[in-house]
């Protein structure tokens, strides 16, 4: 019974249930268009990553992420990012418009700065280690993902940024702003921001460089104003 009412709530959720492509101008379905941002920005995003590749960056890192181990476990919260901002906007956009836009907003924004950054100042690093301390799983997974990106576009860091804005959506949300949802989005993106030092993906400098981006787009789409 549980089952069938969870199954009948999220149908009457479901966003789009007289949706057809004629409509997508009508008030109700508008929102849609705010998806045209990922092709823009995923298009904009490999091309600054590459200009700096061609071009040349300035190195970011400090003293402390030295001491700061190369751990390869790590790699699951990294990995896990993906889906964990994906799944969210796909099904705030599915199942509750109203945060959906406002995530879109906190995204479109928050990826607009960095991007931004990115192309008037390229930066990167070269902390990626030469030799593995060990040879398994994490470690190959690792290696795909140095293989799949570049050492650019680090400062601000966009892993840390997005994770957070899953955490907002994820609190305006009817369904998953629980005690429990809300342990696992900030446990999450806790780690996230974590996990880019320990896997050397990013210096410290970059985590912190992305908490003022953070607050902006907090402040731009989330916060509630009197």
């Amino acid at each position: 019974m549980q089952k069938q009412s969870l199954i009948s709530n999220f149908r009457e959720d479901w966003a789009y249930k007289d949706f057809s492509f004629r409509k997508i101008t009508e008030i109700r379905y508008r929102h849609l268009f705010l998806l045209l941002f990922w092709p823009f920005y995923l298009f904009s995003f490999f091309w600054s990553e590459q200009m700096a590749w061609d071009g040349g960056f300035t190195i970011v890192k400090c003293a402390f992420d030295e001491k700061i181990p190369f751990c390869e476990y790590m790699i699951i919260p990294y990995v896990i990012w993906f889906p964990f901002w994906v799944l969210m906007v796909l099904y705030t956009c599915g199942f509750d418009v109203p945060v959906f836009i406002k995530l879109m907003k906190y995204l479109m924004l928050t990826l607009t700065i960095s991007l931004f950054i990115y192309i008037i100042w390229p930066t990167g690093h070269d902390m990626w280690p030469k030799v593995f301390p060990r040879d398994n799983f994490f470690t190959w997974l690792t290696k795909l993902i140095y293989a799949a990106d570049h050492p650019t576009n680090v400062c601000p860091s966009e892993h840390v940024s997005t994770a957070f804005g899953v955490v907002f959506a994820a609190r305006e949300s009817k369904r998953l702003s629980g005690r429990k949802w809300m342990i696992f989005f900030w446990g999450e993106a806790i780690m996230v921001a974590v996990s880019v030092a320990f896997i050397k993906q990013h210096s410290v400098i970059d985590v912190f460089a992305a908490i003022p981006i953070i607050l902006i787009g907090y402040f731009w789409a989330f916060h509630r104003r009197r």
